[in-house]
């Protein structure tokens, strides 16, 4: 369990290094884009500046990255068999998608101005961009695929445990079959995690950025929230209400377990339930299968509604609104008859609005991701199989020990400490290394 705690943990802050990344550099294409349109200088100081932050989260994540594939290697011994055996493509293709990013974002750096087209700088950003986000698609495809088992991706119980290991292996059926690693459930997958990642970092940017804009009014800084907020908003109504409802239908048919555990449907037998058949299946008909009907021993933790409903969906909603109501401020919408409301909000909106953006996306994104990894315990690899006589017969390969942790690993508690600290201070490095930034090059 220490060893579980301690890869979570682990995966959650290289998840926000990663997330960052992507968000920032995304943003400095964006705002050199702008300023090749425009020629407006605001725009370059923009994107030189988000250029140099995403090479700092670039470095500081790769370097942590490595740090936890090391902790997959010893903690989770199995986890390499299964890469090798079955999900390889993704992994093969995130190599090329890393290296992307480690040669092009640090080029895209050093040379501003040393082009006499500088749309040819601007490409070599764009390039790089999608570097990052095609590092994140294949991840993504492999965090897909332990949730949902890919067709034609079969389990194979080793006769005998490699040393006292390795148990298990993850085969297709036929050589082609590897290319269903980007199947159209794992697409809805991939892009969900995306626009998570886009949200959570566009978040942080645009809080950092009020409470910036609150203290030092600048039109740049105007600017940029015009351009990230009306973006912001519709990436959350896209990830909520279109992505996010097909997420759901994948996990009411290949995971009725997890949907019982998430949807807090804490019954045993069938039930019918017409709100979430309403959400699911457009009438009020469907029953379910409740979290008491299967073995206790393979149920999710009890307290993920918690985390789903009540960090994910609720702050996800809260977010969005929030957002919504801040485009509408920095437009000068509060000046408009009939929108006059807004101006009765102000100090809450904008005041509250750069810790609110930050902790509700934090809170929408932790609770998305302890849906997604928690939920499908105490499996990877999961496969809801029908059965005539109750409900569907849940397989997998065990997280726990015979499946893929290491028996063989003890993990005192002064190595457990020493990592748990490592895994703090690396985040809060990169947020440091940003502060000194923004603190000794500031072009007003």
């Amino acid at each position: 369990m220490l060893a579980r705690w301690l890869s979570g943990v682990g995966i959650m802050a290289h998840l926000l290094l990663a997330s960052m990344f992507i968000g920032t550099i995304t943003f400095a294409v964006v705002a050199e884009y702008r300023y090749m349109r425009t020629r407006d200088e605001d725009w370059r100081l923009l994107a030189r500046t988000f250029a140099v932050i995403a090479t700092i989260f670039l470095g500081v994540g790769a370097a942590f990255g490595t740090l936890v594939e090391f902790g997959l290697v010893v903690l989770w011994s199995n986890f390499v068999t299964l890469i090798g055996s079955g999900l390889v493509l993704p992994f093969y293709f995130e190599l090329y998608a890393f290296l992307m990013e480690v040669v092009l974002v640090p080029i895209y750096v050093f040379t501003w101005g040393r082009f006499r087209n500088g749309w040819y700088h601007w490409l070599i950003g764009l390039v790089a961009a999608l570097g990052a986000l095609y590092s994140a698609f294949n991840i993504l495809a492999v965090m897909a695929a332990m949730s949902m088992r890919p067709p034609g991706l079969e389990i194979v119980e080793l006769p005998k445990s490699i040393g006292q290991v390795i148990q298990y292996a993850a085969v297709f059926t036929s050589p082609s079959g590897v290319l269903n690693m980007f199947w159209s459930g794992a697409e809805i997958f991939i892009f969900h995690g995306i626009l998570a990642a886009l949200i959570l970092s566009w978040s942080a940017i645009v809080g950092v950025t009020i409470y910036s804009q609150r203290r030092s009014p600048k039109p740049y800084k105007l600017k940029a929230l015009r351009t990230m907020l009306p973006a912001l908003t519709a990436l959350i109504a896209v990830e909520g209400l279109v992505i996010g409802h097909y997420q759901g239908e994948l996990v009411v048919q290949f995971d009725p377990l997890k949907l019982s555990a998430i949807e807090g449907m804490f019954w045993s037998g069938f039930k019918v339930d017409p709100l979430l058949s309403l959400l699911a299946y457009g009438d009020t008909a469907h029953g379910f299968w409740g979290y008491f009907s299967w073995p206790a021993s393979i149920r999710p933790p009890s307290f993920l509604p918690a985390f789903y409903l009540g960090f994910m969906v609720a702050g996800g909603v809260l977010l969005g609104a929030w957002s919504l109501g801040l485009t509408l401020y920095y437009y000068d919408l509060h000046k408009v008859k009939g929108f006059g409301w807004i101006k009765g909000i102000e100090r809450l909106l904008v005041g509250g609005g750069p810790y609110a953006l930050v902790l509700l996306a934090a809170l929408a994104s932790i609770g998305g991701a302890v849906t997604a990894e928690v939920g499908r315990q105490p499996f990877v690899l999961v496969k809801a199989v029908p059965s005539t006589t109750g409900p569907p017969e849940i397989t997998g390969i065990p997280v726990g020990l015979g499946g893929l942790y290491n028996p063989t690993l003890t993990l005192t508690p002064w190595l457990a400490a020493l990592i748990f600290a490592v895994e703090l201070v690396m985040p809060a490095l990169a947020i440091y290394m940003v502060y000194l930034y923004l603190n000794r090059r500031v072009v007003e």
